[in-house]
């Protein structure tokens, strides 16, 4: 060491200057101020200047030691950096070292020859800990902030998940590793309605998938989407974001695609419907609509394949044709009288032997001569008589199987009834009758089979007026409907149509037009017929 006498120690460096445009401004011998047009070259001249004006000596000892602290300062500002301070942060002591640093006597920054100049590493120490302290502490505050803000977001979400995010926080140590956590859910949580979002899409997507399929829609968009998604939600929080848009807006639109081809291909379903019901209507009027069926089975074909909602009017639009074809036809034949001939007319012989003599009658029709008394031997009864059970419930014999009590009986006290539907056509088709259909059917479905010429056996009230039921519970259990014992059933023959009467042959009144309204109405009671051939 060279011993000096150390001229009054200068004041420390307070802000950094640019050495591009220092100047020397000679403040008194053995003191310099900095301005700003000398160089840093003029900073080291001006400083030499000084110590040889007050006869002193360099202290090597010193200026090492301050610029190896300030070195060593200058190594943490990086690994701060590193660590994820700002560069902003650091600017102004980078700007400080970078001036002292601009000039160099013996490899030491030309400013730290200045008498007291360890105070500037000292003030660089200081600042350098404050920044450190007060950027982990920010960068903390935020990444708690985004942990409770993703909590709030996700509304409900697992121990799991919440203490994942928990040991995180506990395991970061810079603020770099705050800053990424904070970065992290911040993104998570503008991707939870926006998944949400997605999810909802997908969803619906999928639900519309099954309706093609059940209807039978072959070309749908939807498995490419729900590839597409399935995707989406294996990728990270960044991916995710990336790809979010467009896959947002690729499920609105298949999805809107898809229910446009859905509503449309219902809508030609239904027509495939109703055109069927039509043309098997008109078939119950007598109508042969068979040759539009090539038509149909095309347009089955075609709809296998369609992939557009025009494809699919097309053939909504085809079969509707189809339709009106049955409808004008079916119309004509309800606007016309038809009158079934070849129906013998029978008076019943007993007083409740109504629905065999209606029988015999319709059995003339394909040339089959049965008396209603044969059917009545063929038939049976039961003549148990009716009893009130413990709770008021009539109970009596079952007409779906045999006759129900005596059949020159009444009904009114209790002493016979009748018989239903299924004995009898088992009889008619014993002796080789051909019955089309049978059981419970609609008045229009009489109107329909007696204009197609069939006769049909009609179960209904005497009066032709409807009346409450107060159906009987049978001796097997079984509900009986019944009318009685104020009100009687009787059964008829129903022989023809017009478009505002029903000719009927009534077993004991002979045979008269009634109106379809009053035919309807005492009918609704029972709704059950026999249509034979």
């Amino acid at each position: 060491m060279i011993a000096v006498e150390r001229p009054e120690e200068a004041p420390a460096l307070a802000e950094p200057v640019s050495h591009s445009t220092l100047s020397l401004v000679v403040v008194r011998p053995g003191r310099v101020r900095l301005g700003r047009r000398a160089s840093a070259l003029g900073l080291m001249a001006a400083l030499l200047a000084a110590l040889a004006g007050s006869a002193g000596v360099l202290d090597t000892g010193i200026a090492l030691g301050t610029q190896g602290r300030a070195a060593a300062l200058h190594q943490r500002w990086a690994a701060m950096r590193a660590d994820g301070i700002p560069d902003a942060d650091l600017a102004a002591l980078e700007q400080e070292w970078t001036f002292n640093q601009g000039a160099k006597l013996l490899n030491v920054g030309a400013g730290f020859w200045q008498p007291g100049a360890s105070s500037i590493v000292d003030r660089w120490q200081v600042e350098t800990d404050a920044i450190w302290a007060r950027d982990m502490r920010l960068y903390r505050a935020g990444a708690v902030a985004a942990d409770q803000n993703l909590h709030s977001v996700l509304v409900t979400e697992s121990r799991i998940q919440a203490k994942a995010r928990s040991d995180a926080l506990a395991a970061a140590t810079t603020p770099g590793d705050f800053a990424g956590l904070l970065a992290d859910w911040s993104l998570e949580a503008k991707l939870v309605p926006v998944d949400r979002r997605i999810a909802t899409a997908t969803g619906t997507i999928a639900s519309q998938a099954l309706q093609a399929k059940n209807l039978g829609i072959r070309s749908d968009p939807s498995g490419d989407l729900l590839a597409r998604s399935d995707k989406y939600s294996q990728l990270d929080s960044s991916q995710r974001m990336a790809r979010a848009e467009l896959l947002t807006r690729s499920l609105l639109v298949g999805g809107k695609d898809l229910q446009g081809r859905i509503d449309a291909a219902t809508v030609t379903q239904q027509a495939f419907k109703h055109t069927a019901d039509q043309i098997y209507i008109a078939s119950l009027y007598g109508i042969d609509l068979s040759s539009y069926q090539g038509r149909i089975d095309t347009n089955r074909v075609a709809f296998a394949a369609a992939g557009t909602v025009v494809e699919f009017n097309r053939i909504t639009g085809d079969l509707n044709q189809i339709s009106s074809t049955a409808d004008s036809a079916i119309y004509a034949a309800l606007n016309s009288t038809h009158i079934i001939s070849g129906v013998s007319f029978i008076y019943q012989n007993h007083p409740l032997s109504c629905e065999e003599a209606a029988t015999s009658m319709a059995m003339t029709h394909q040339g089959i001569y049965v008396s209603q008394d044969q059917i009545l031997a063929e038939l049976g009864a039961d003549r148990r008589p009716m009893y009130v059970d413990s709770s008021g419930r009539v109970r009596w014999g079952n007409p779906y199987l045999t006759f129900v009590g005596n059949v020159n009986g009444s009904e009114s006290n209790y002493t016979g009834f009748g018989t239903f539907y299924p004995p009898l056509v088992r009889i008619a088709k014993a002796h080789g009758a051909k019955i089309l259909a049978y059981g419970s059917m609609s008045a229009d479905t009489v109107y329909a089979r007696v204009i197609a010429g069939h006769p049909v056996v009609a179960f209904a009230t005497w009066d032709w007026a409807w009346h409450p039921r107060r159906d009987y519970l049978s001796f097997d259990g079984q509900w009986i409907p019944w009318i009685g014992p104020y009100h009687a059933s009787h059964v008829y023959t129903v022989v023809g149509v017009s478009p505002s009467s029903v000719l009927i042959n009534d077993p004991i009144r002979g045979q008269y037009w009634i109106s379809k309204g009053a035919f309807q109405a005492g009918y609704s009671d029972f709704n059950e017929a026999i249509v034979f051939a």
